[in-house]
Parts: C-alpha cells; sequence; structure tokens
C-alpha cells in the first residue's frame, strides 16, 4: 500500500476486534477471521508509526502515540524469509484443496474484477460516522451523501490525472519536438515524392499508349509504302521495256532509210 502510494486511513478501527478471548464460543471459521482481523490491525498500526498519514502535526502525533501504545500491547512480528515461503506453500496447498472440492480452475482476472466491483458496490463510507458499512444497512440520506463524495473523489481523480497527462504531454513535446519537426520535413518530402512517381506513371502510361497507337501505324505506313514502292518498280519497269522497243524501232528505221 505504501509502495504503490495507496489511499490508508488516518486512523485505525479496533472496534471491529471481537472483546475478549477467541479461543473459546467461536467457531474455526471466526477464530481464523479474528486472527486476520488482528494481524491486519497491528499492521495497520505499524504502517501508522513508521509512515504516518498525517507527518508532523498535533493530530498526527496523536495517532502515532495511540498506535504505538497499541503495539506495545500487541508487538508487531517481524517473518523470516523461510517462514513467508512456508506461510505461502500452506495457502497453495489449502488453495488446491479449496479449488478441488469446488471443482474450479484458476479465477481469471474478469471474473475475480466482477467479483471485487460486485463486493465494493455493497459497501459505503459514512462521513459523519467515519466508517465502511453495508449499502443495505445505510439510510437514504446517508447513501446520498456517499455517493456525493465518491463523485468528488472522482472529480478530483479526473482533475489530478489531467494535470499530470498535460505535464506529461508537454515534457514529450520537448522531449520530441526535434522529432516531431523532422519526421513533418520528411512527411512533406514523403507527398512530394510520391507525386513525382504518380505524374511519372501518368506520363510513362501515357507513352506506352502512344507507342501501341505508333506501333499500328508503323506498320500500316509501312504497307502502304511498300505497295507505293513496288507500283513504282512495276512502273519503271514497264517503261524500261517500252523505251527499249522505241529503241528496237528506231534502230531498224534507220537501217531501212
Amino acid at each position: 500500500v505504501i509502495q504503490r502510494g495507496l489511499p490508508r486511513p488516518t486512523e485505525v478501527n479496533v472496534n471491529i476486534l471481537r472483546p475478549g478471548d477467541i479461543s473459546s464460543g467461536l467457531t474455526e471459521q471466526q477464530v481464523a477471521e479474528e486472527l486476520i482481523k488482528r494481524e491486519m490491525i497491528t499492521m495497520m498500526q505499524y504502517d501508522a508509526v513508521q509512515n504516518p498519514t498525517v507527518p508532523n502535526s498535533k493530530k498526527g502525533n496523536a495517532l502515532i502515540s495511540s498506535a504505538q501504545s497499541y503495539l506495545d500491547q500487541h508487538p508487531y512480528l517481524d517473518f523470516q524469509q523461510d517462514e513467508l515461503k512456508e506461510a505461502k506453500e500452506l495457502i497453495a496447498s489449502e488453495m488446491d484443496v479449496v479449488k478441488k472440492g469446488m471443482a474450479h480452475g484458476e479465477l481469471s482476472l474478469e471474473a475475480y474484477s466482477t467479483v471485487w466491483e460486485e463486493c465494493y458496490s455493497q459497501i459505503l463510507f459514512i462521513e459523519n460516522q467515519k466508517k465502511f458499512t453495508r449499502a443495505n444497512l445505510a439510510s437514504k440520506k446517508e447513501k446520498i451523501e456517499a455517493m456525493e463524495r465518491k463523485l468528488e473523489e472522482n472529480r478530483v481523480h479526473m482533475t489530478g490525472e489531467a494535470k499530470r497527462a498535460a505535464k506529461m504531454e508537454r515534457k514529450l513535446k520537448i522531449l520530441t519536438g526535434g522529432y516531431q519537426t523532422r519526421a513533418q520535413v520528411l512527411n512533406k518530402q514523403l507527398q512530394d515524392l510520391q507525386e513525382q512517381v504518380e505524374q511519372a506513371q501518368l506520363e510513362l502510361s501515357t507513352f506506352k499508349f502512344l507507342e501501341a497507337q505508333e506501333e499500328v501505324a508503323i506498320h500500316r505506313r509501312v504497307t502502304a509504302l511498300t505497295e507505293d514502292v513496288n507500283r513504282q518498280v512495276e512502273r519503271e519497269r514497264s517503261l524500261q521495256n517500252k523505251y527499249a522497243e522505241l529503241q528496237e524501232q528506231l534502230h531498224s528505221h534507220v537501217q531501212g532509210v
């Protein structure tokens, strides 16, 4: 709780403990619950002394004195690592027995969260009594006050998170400002290159279309020119033959004279 900075009560309510000796008149489950509550109270009193919630104040000093007085009568036990390991093994063994007895496997985080939310929704903090109680035992006024207090806590939390996010955003902007500017320049260059590529692709497709048209036109022109050449060759051949005939006629006429 302290390492994660989670909220803690300013005062420890020791009235939740059963008065007198718990070794008689209680069931095994009740004894176990009482032992857990006593250990919890001891740990909270120890934290109140080592890490007071209201330090350097008159009220804080009184709370520390009260917690220390409780610890003098109920000392805080500092367990060794091997003892903690053995306790974890005992808990794990008991969990296996419960799982087998209830025929269920590992509890998923979603299922745990659902059960936790249901249980938490049944508990309200009564401001004027400074304690938690079941929602079904609270009056309508107390429920409204608890909801208003929770709403205000959410607003404060939201405001704090918004400030924290804005601070992180400013810090991130400072750290990444140069990278963002460089990214904008590169993005502009990339867009320009993309436009150039698109223009080049358009020009290429245009020239390919013109090439296809030219290939068809060249074939027609070559065919037409070939026909023209063939006609010219035939015409010249015909003219050459006629010229030869006329030369022969002229020669015969000259000899006859």
